[in-house]
């Protein structure tokens, strides 16, 4: 089996001839059949990799690429995607990580408790309390 990721044609075609050149012929016959089989390869490949994005085109369009695992019988599919974490839309610019004493933690839970909002919604409100006193 051989994964790789396919800009174009080319690369397509690269991936599946390397799967392909791991067999070895033992016989003069497998030789010529091998043989045959490279150059239908060669003649197919452009079809296979046509068929291939047609099949996929949302994902080829969205990324550019398609990721393909090749499997010993030169058989073919796209590697599926991973579930990743889904981006926020309005993410906050900077990250800052403060290290507290055990009383100021607790004081921040308390705080957190009464009001119902998150330790890090806290400090951003506790923060915005901040420009008062400092101007």
């Amino acid at each position: 089996m051989r994964e790789g990721r396919c800009y174009e044609q080319h690369d397509f075609q690269v991936l599946i001839l390397s799967q392909f050149a791991q067999r070895r012929p033992s016989t003069e016959k497998e030789k010529w059949e091998l043989q045959q089989e490279y150059l239908r390869l060669i003649r197919e490949i452009p079809q296979m990799w046509e068929e291939f994005v047609r099949k996929n085109q949302n994902i080829y369009d969205r990324f550019g690429y398609l990721d393909v695992v090749v499997y010993d019988d030169l058989t073919y599919e796209r590697k599926k995607l991973k579930q990743g974490r889904p981006k926020e839309e309005n993410t906050l610019s900077h990250r800052v990580t403060v290290r507290l004493d055990d009383e100021s933690y607790q004081l921040l839970k308390q705080y957190c408790q009464t009001k119902n909002i998150t330790e890090s919604a806290a400090i951003r409100e506790l923060i915005q309390t901040l420009k008062w006193k400092i101007w």
